[in-house]
């Protein structure tokens, strides 16, 4: 399970970390964020890759895998002595990696239309927590940036939050958990021994990152970036804690919270 589970993480967020340069796609930002961004997807992307080798899938998934690698280190390479680079093109490789990451999805654990769009929610969340806290570090050696950057990328985390919460909210009420031979319900498993880490998961996953957002927000609104950066710190702890026992109820009950 662990395998799987380090190949789901690396992968999805070296597909879907390089979109998050849409944030700052609107100004002319020169303190090589798109450089760290891209060799940072390009590296969690091919550990993701090694760990995939050692499953057993199709081997054509496996080559698509591989070819959204490649794309990725190519774009890299492209944009690597450049002072920016192009969202548009970044997202190309992005396209094929979430075509890869779904068939590898499907391949492990026969994932369906919502394992892949909650999987894919989680991506986002966790990729977006460490986008901002990035984008934060970058205020120290370009002050002139403006704020609204760093704002707008942490309102869209907040967003991402939102969506799965309300994505938890009616699973809640309408899915049903077969453990040890008996059928309970969601509000119910949460209740037994099996289901006392998801609680842990929707606590670190939700409810902290949310409250600590709204604190962030509160401290960029008054220009205060190095505080702000602190509290993304603890946010993309609480986030990969929350993601990492998501995943595991996925793995483990098929849950797709």
């Amino acid at each position: 399970m662990l395998t799987i589970l380090v190949a789901l993480t690396f992968i999805l967020f070296g597909v879907l970390y390089p979109l998050f340069l849409w944030v700052i796609a609107s100004e002319k930002v020169t303190s090589g964020i798109h450089r760290f961004t891209l060799a940072m997807s390009s590296l969690l992307g091919g550990v993701g890759i090694i760990f995939l080798w050692r499953l057993e899938l199709e081997q054509s998934v496996r080559m698509l895998a591989f070819i959204w690698l490649i794309s990725l280190l190519t774009v890299t390479w492209f944009y690597w002595k450049r002072k920016s680079s192009q969202p548009w093109v970044v997202s190309i490789p992005s396209l094929l990696g979430a075509v890869a990451f779904g068939l590898v999805l499907n391949d492990l654990i026969g994932g369906s239309t919502g394992v892949f769009t909650v999987s894919i929610l989680g991506g986002l969340i966790v990729a977006s927590s460490v986008f901002s806290m990035v984008l934060g570090h970058s205020y120290l050696n370009q002050v002139e940036m403006p704020i609204s950057l760093l704002r707008r990328s942490v309102q869209l985390l907040v967003l991402f939050l939102v969506v799965r919460m309300v994505w938890d909210a009616v699973s809640f009420l309408t899915v049903e958990v077969e453990t040890e031979g008996f059928v309970l319900s969601l509000f119910q498993f949460l209740q037994s021994f099996n289901g006392f880490f998801l609680f842990i998961g929707l606590f670190f996953g939700i409810f902290v990152p949310v409250v600590l957002c709204l604190l962030t927000l509160r401290t960029i609104a008054i220009h205060s970036t190095q505080s702000a950066t602190g509290l993304l710190y603890v946010i993309v702890l609480s986030v990969v804690m929350g993601d990492l026992f998501y995943k595991f109820y996925l793995l483990q009950f098929g849950l797709s919270l």
